[in-house]
């Protein structure tokens, strides 16, 4: 069995879907018995971004946002290194919305995936890209004014030959699932997962 935990111990709140999201990993890469010397991760910003100490391979803890243009760099240098990102939903839809629309264009083989809880919660909980619209949170209060951004629909419109997937923490299988295809499929691969706040989102049910 590979085993990529580093000695710390991970921090989210009792009950994070992140703790889903990072078995997910884990058990992916040993479904398909990566090189780990050849694998390298880019953590975007957030409470999924913390995993870069929580796992003990190559990877680079990027800034709010650049973690895709930062993968496309690695990718390009080394084309022979599997290259995951992993994010939130503010980070690549957010302020990486430019960088990702570039990925998928480019169709360059990434896998990115995404920790989407609606929200940007790790900054206790405004609205972000995905908050449905007329949803109160801590930044509208009177209702968010925005249509959400619906991603898979988004990278198909984009590329048709990029793979895009909607999935839930609610279902790990089909999460790990969607990781190992994303990093089998030679090309871009968008993995969206839907990720509950257990501090946050319970404002987006008010």
């Amino acid at each position: 069995m590979i085993n990529i935990k580093s000695q710390n111990i991970p921090t989210w709140c009792p009950g994070c879907h992140d703790f889903i999201i990072y078995a997910c990993i884990l058990q992916a890469v040993n479904k398909i018995n990566i090189d780990l010397k050849k694998l390298v991760i880019v953590y975007d910003i957030g409470c999924s971004g913390n995993m870069a100490d929580f796992l003990k391979v190559f990877g680079v803890h990027s800034l709010h946002g650049r973690s895709i243009p930062t993968a496309v760099g690695i990718k390009l240098a080394r084309p022979d290194l599997t290259v995951l990102v992993v994010g939130g939903e503010g980070g690549i839809y957010g302020e990486g919305m430019s960088h990702l629309i570039a990925g998928a264009r480019l169709n360059i083989d990434l896998t990115v995936l995404v920790a989407n809880n609606q929200l940007y919660s790790l900054t206790t909980g405004q609205t972000s890209p995905t908050t449905p619209k007329g949803s109160k949170t801590k930044s509208t209060p009177k209702g968010a004014p925005s249509i959400e951004v619906e991603p898979v629909g988004l990278i198909n419109t984009i590329n048709m030959e990029a793979q895009a997937v909607h999935v839930t923490c609610l279902k790990p299988m089909e999460v790990t699932e969607a990781i190992v295809n994303g990093i089998e499929n030679k090309g871009f691969n968008l993995v969206d997962i839907d990720q509950l706040c257990v501090t946050y989102s319970k404002q987006l049910q008010s």
